[in-house]
C-alpha cells in the first residue's frame, strides 16, 4: 500500500511538473532580417570569383542574381548605396562574360555559337544608361562587338551578314575609312562583286571630297590592273589636294604605263619638295632610268651622275662605268669603277672594266694588277688571260 502511494505521488509530481512546463511561454527563434543589399554584394563577389576561374556561365548567373537583388534593395536604399552604379557594373560584367564565351567558341570554330554570345553581349551594352562608363566608351564597346561579329561572320563564310555588321558600325561612325575598306574587301575579294565594292569607295570619296579617299580608289583600281580608272581618280585627287605623296604615286603610275615623260614630270615635283638626300638620290636614279626608256642617253647619264653625287651607290657607279666603256671614255670608266671597288673590292665586273680601261689607256702596270686578279674568275678568266698575254713585256 505504501509503495502504491509513493507511486501515485511520483505520478502527480510528473503531471504537475508537466503542467507547470506547459504554462511557460516558449520563445520562437528570431529570424534574421533579410538584407537584399548585402545579398547583392555577395552574389556579385561569387560572380567575380567565377569569372576569374573562367566559369563564365556561373559568373553570368551570379551577376544576374546580383542585379535582381540590387533592384530589390533600391526600394529602401540611399544614394550612398550606389545601387544604379552597381547594377551598371554587373551589366558590364555580364557583357564581358558573354564576350569571353564568344572568344572560346571562336577558338573552337563554333562561329554560330560565337555570334549568339556576341549578340547577347551587344544587347546588354545597348541596355545600359551610362553612369560610371562614359557614352563614348560604351559606344566603342558596341563598335568592338559589331567588328567582332563581322570578323566571325566572315570566318563562317557569311559575307553578306558581315556587311550588315559593318553597316551598323557606319551608323555610329559615318564615313569611317577603315570600315569602308573592310566592306570593300569583303565585296571585292569574298563576294566577288566589284561593282558594289568600288561603289562603296567612290560614294565615300564623292561625298567627302577627300583627296585621300580618291587616292585609295585609284590605288585599288591600279592594284587590279585597271589603269584607266586608276588614272581618273588620281587626277581627281590631284585637283582637290596636290601633295608630294600623290606626286610619288603619279610618277609610279605613269612609269607603269611607260609614259616616262609624265613620270619624270612628277618625279621632278618630288625632287623640288626638298626631300631627304637618300630619297633625292633615288629620285634622280629613277628619272635616269626613265630617260633610258625614252632612249635619251645624255639625260640618262646626267641624272645617274646627279644621283651618284649625292649617294655613292656601287651598282649605279658600275652601270655608268659600263656605259662609258661603250663610249670609250676610259677615264670615266676608271673613276666610276673606283667608286664600286671602294665599296666592293672584289667586284669582278668593276675590276674587268677598270682593267680594260687601263689597258686601252696603255697603263699596263695598272691593267696587269686588275687582270691578274681575274685569271681564275669563271666569267672573265679567259678574257683576262688573253689581255695579259698582249701586254708588252
Amino acid at each position: 500500500m505504501k509503495q502504491k502511494i509513493m507511486t501515485f505521488v511520483v505520478l502527480v509530481l510528473l503531471v504537475l511538473l508537466s503542467a507547470c512546463g506547459s504554462n511557460k511561454k516558449v520563445q520562437a527563434p528570431v529570424e534574421p532580417v533579410r538584407n537584399p543589399l548585402i545579398l547583392a554584394h555577395s552574389a556579385a563577389a561569387r560572380g567575380t570569383e567565377a569569372f576569374n576561374d573562367e566559369i563564365y556561365n556561373d559568373a553570368i548567373s551570379a551577376f544576374t542574381e546580383a542585379i535582381s537583388l540590387f533592384n530589390e534593395a533600391a526600394l529602401t536604399a540611399t544614394p550612398a548605396d550606389s545601387v544604379a552604379e552597381n547594377i551598371e557594373k554587373m551589366n558590364l560584367n555580364i557583357a564581358k562574360s558573354y564576350i569571353e564565351l564568344a572568344n572560346e567558341s571562336m577558338e573552337l570554330s563554333s562561329f554560330d555559337e560565337a555570334l549568339d554570345y556576341y549578340s547577347k553581349a551587344l544587347n546588354v551594352y545597348k541596355s545600359i544608361t551610362p553612369k560610371l562608363i562614359t557614352q563614348e566608351e560604351l559606344q566603342q564597346n558596341i563598335i568592338g562587338i559589331y567588328n567582332n561579329m563581322a570578323i566571325t561572320a566572315k570566318q563562317a563564310g557569311k559575307y553578306e551578314q558581315a556587311l550588315t555588321y559593318y553597316d551598323q558600325i557606319l551608323k555610329l561612325t559615318p564615313n569611317d575609312a577603315d570600315v569602308l575598306y573592310a566592306k570593300f574587301y569583303v565585296l571585292r575579294d569574298n563576294i566577288k562583286d566589284e561593282n558594289r565594292a568600288y561603289a562603296v569607295l567612290i560614294d565615300y570619296a564623292e561625298l567627302t571630297q577627300d583627296a585621300k579617299a580618291f587616292i585609295n580608289v585609284a590605288d585599288s583600281y591600279a592594284e587590279k590592273g585597271n589603269m584607266i580608272e586608276a588614272g581618273k581618280y588620281y587626277q581627281k585627287a590631284l585637283a582637290i589636294e596636290p601633295s608630294v605623296d600623290l606626286y610619288r604615286r603619279l610618277a609610279n603610275y605613269y612609269s607603269g604605263l611607260k609614259d616616262y615623260n609624265n613620270a619624270n614630270l612628277y618625279l621632278q615635283k618630288v625632287a623640288d619638295s626638298n626631300p631627304e638626300p637618300s630619297e633625292l638620290a633615288q629620285i634622280y636614279a629613277l628619272m635616269a632610268k626613265n630617260y633610258e626608256g625614252m632612249n635619251d642617253k645624255k639625260k640618262m647619264v646626267e641624272y645617274y651622275e646627279k644621283s651618284l653625287s649625292i649617294e655613292r651607290n656601287p651598282q649605279l657607279a658600275l652601270l655608268l662605268a659600263s656605259y662609258y666603256n661603250s663610249q670609250k671614255n676610259y677615264a670615266k670608266v676608271i673613276s666610276n669603277a673606283n667608286i664600286t671597288l671602294s665599296i666592293d673590292p672584289k667586284n669582278a665586273d668593276a675590276l674587268m672594266l677598270r682593267g680594260v680601261a687601263y689597258y686601252q689607256m696603255k697603263n699596263y702596270s695598272a691593267a696587269k694588277a686588275d687582270l691578274e686578279r681575274l685569271q681564275n674568275d669563271p666569267k672573265y678568266g679567259t678574257q683576262a688571260k688573253n689581255l695579259l698575254k698582249n701586254i708588252p713585256k
